[in-house]
């Protein structure tokens, strides 16, 4: 079940980014939807806020800090100037409307 949320997130992302923002990074983009994907898990079960089922756990985390630290462990992947560092950041602040729009309409 787990993992079927994730290809669902995952394939419902990337219908309905708006590409027109993130050319720069045209030949990466669903690649890094992909990789934004396992991260937001990552950062969720670190954090507690989901168990290894995918249950939600009660605990919260704070949308920014949660942007923090999904763009941190991303960024530490790459070398990325300024410029690419801030289109990132808009990546991963429109994936995670994309993922509450996406839970929103399941």
């Amino acid at each position: 079940m787990f993992e079927e949320w994730m290809a669902q997130t995952n394939q419902y992302v990337q219908k309905h980014i708006d590409r027109r923002i993130f050319q720069a990074i045209a030949a990466s983009l669903n690649a890094d939807i992909e990789e934004l994907c396992n991260l937001y898990v990552s950062v969720l079960l670190d954090r507690g806020v989901i168990n290894q089922s995918g249950d939600d756990t009660g605990v919260e985390i704070d949308e920014d800090d949660l942007l923090e630290e999904i763009l941190a462990r991303f960024l530490a992947k790459r070398d990325v100037n300024d410029e690419l560092a801030l289109l990132y950041a808009a990546l991963i602040d429109a994936y995670l409307a994309l993922v509450q729009e996406a839970s929103e309409d399941a």
